[in-house]
């Protein structure tokens, strides 16, 4: 498979030229029924200029600098929902660093969304309860103000007699 890492040429590298570059690379995604696997071709990379990094809402980060030639990687991607990132497993063979990332098992998978749809249940009974209390508020508003109403207008015939 060929490289898609930028080099420096012979030439400017025997100068002295410094060259900065970020690459951006293309993970290739496998998925499997049990397992995604997630492929980065880090060609002239050694196993000690980068680390992988998955933080708690599934976002992965491959971040690395090769000294020669001053070629740095910063690639983040999102991992599916139904990946276990507490089980993520990295190989690298000096050329490819391949990720296998288990997926959850079903059963938890529809454990996590009864979970979900129990909170979405609870806000929204929650906020129907504040609707409900706010309805009941506007009731009793339109009790008294028809109440005020019905003494105004019991006051004027009252006293429309009297005259």
């Amino acid at each position: 498979m060929a490289s898609s890492w930028p080099q420096l040429s012979a030439k400017a590298a025997a100068e002295g030229h410094r060259c900065d570059i970020d690459l951006d690379l293309k993970p290739r995604w496998d998925d499997g029924a049990t397992t995604y696997l997630i492929r980065f071709d880090l060609s002239g990379f050694k196993k000690d200029e980068f680390k992988v990094l998955v933080d708690a809402g599934g976002r992965l980060t491959l971040r690395g600098q090769r000294p020669a030639g001053h070629v740095r990687v910063n690639k983040a991607l999102q991992l599916p929902p139904t990946a276990d990132f507490d089980k993520i497993a990295a190989r690298f063979d000096g050329k490819m660093l391949c990720l296998t990332v288990p997926k959850l098992p079903v059963a938890e998978m529809a454990l996590a969304r009864m979970d979900e749809a129990k909170e979405v249940a609870a806000w929204e009974t929650e906020a129907e309860k504040e609707r409900s209390e706010w309805d009941r508020g506007q009731v009793i508003a339109a009790a008294v103000a028809a109440f005020a109403l019905g003494v105004v207008v019991t006051h004027k015939l009252l006293s429309a007699k009297h005259v």
